[in-house]
């Protein structure tokens, strides 16, 4: 059902296209709590715990892990929108 937006537990593999050390998998995960689950409150208390979050794709222009999910998620286009959505 949510595929398309569902970060793989223990994949990982995009880790490592992001050039300033965003936890892509973890993001997704707090989205996930807001999205998903529709608890918006739980997904901030989360993201507030990560020690670095996706405030860097906000500005990212270059958008490195635009393909590096092998399952196909837009981590590009899910990623600055959950920063607006949980951060402070």
């Amino acid at each position: 059902m949510n595929g398309a937006s569902h970060c793989r537990h223990g994949c990982q593999d995009c880790l490592s296209a992001c050039p300033y050390g965003v936890p892509i998998g973890e993001v997704l995960r707090t989205r996930m709590y807001a999205v998903d689950y529709g608890d918006p409150a739980l997904a901030r208390s989360e993201y507030a715990m990560l020690a670095a979050n996706a405030a860097p794709c906000v500005s990212c222009a270059a958008q490195p892990c635009r393909n590096a999910c092998a399952h196909g998620v837009p981590i590009a286009r899910l990623l600055a929108p959950t920063h607006r959505m949980l951060a402070g």
